[in-house]
């Protein structure tokens, strides 16, 4: 099979909520949340080329990583920006303009797979945009500044969005340099891409791709990695 992706791994956050740097932590198996996406985002033969997108402070941490795991692999480096988007954006002009579709998976959920990147995938080359995630399983609430509840929303309509996200590049390109002029800010990608008319496809993913927020989500992410063979 081909490579048709390049990707963007953002691991430039701060981990504020978290009280540490989750991102290049080790787990009880010994490997970081950084080295298991990696890994794994490489084992996919539609990916050709990763650009890994960290802070300044965490430059050389992240190149000592990523030489251990290339494997011939093209791999870069990036330094991210103040905002999530700001370091997409700097991925996406390290990633080589060779790529047709553009993946941005988050290094914050270490569970993607490559079965998860496939059917991403086929859905963003039908849509040219394509994202994963759940129906919502909670009731939702409409809240005030001051907690009072405004109203309930219909939850048949709410799904819960993760990463990764596949879209076409030169849709994903057009989104982040309007979001460059507007100076806007979004909490993921697909919202960049909806502003400017496109249209995303969810793809309900059934498996576990936990995001990694607070300390309990830590402790559940390293219970799970140690019953799970590291592949």
């Amino acid at each position: 099979m081909n490579a048709f992706i390049g990707t963007i791994l953002v691991a430039a956050g701060q981990s504020k909520r978290m009280g540490f740097d989750k991102i290049f932590k080790p787990f009880a198996n010994g490997l970081c949340p950084l080295e298991i996406c990696l890994h794994r985002i490489l084992s996919s033969p539609l990916v050709g080329q990763i650009v890994v997108v960290v802070s300044k402070e965490n430059l050389e941490r992240a190149t000592e990583k990523i030489s251990t795991l290339c494997h011939g692999k093209d791999v870069k480096i990036a330094l991210g920006g103040k905002e999530r988007q700001d370091s997409v954006y700097q991925g996406l002009l390290a990633l080589d303009p060779l790529w047709e579709y553009v993946m941005v998976h988050d290094s914050a959920r270490p569970f993607i797979r490559e079965e998860l990147i496939s059917v991403v995938f086929q859905a963003a080359r039908e849509m040219g945009a394509a994202v994963c995630g759940k129906p919502c399983s909670d009731t939702l609430k409409e809240v005030d500044m001051d907690g009072k509840i405004l109203k309930t929303l219909d939850r048949s309509k709410i799904w819960t969005v993760q990463t990764p996200q596949i879209f076409k590049r030169s849709l994903l390109e057009k989104a982040y340099k309007a979001l460059q002029n507007q100076g806007d800010i979004v909490t993921d990608d697909a919202s960049a891409v909806e502003r400017i008319g496109g249209t995303v496809k969810i793809v309900f993913y059934k498996g576990n791709n936990m995001k990694m927020t607070l300390q309990e989500d830590w402790d559940i992410a390293n219970l799970l990695l140690q019953k799970e063979k590291f592949n």
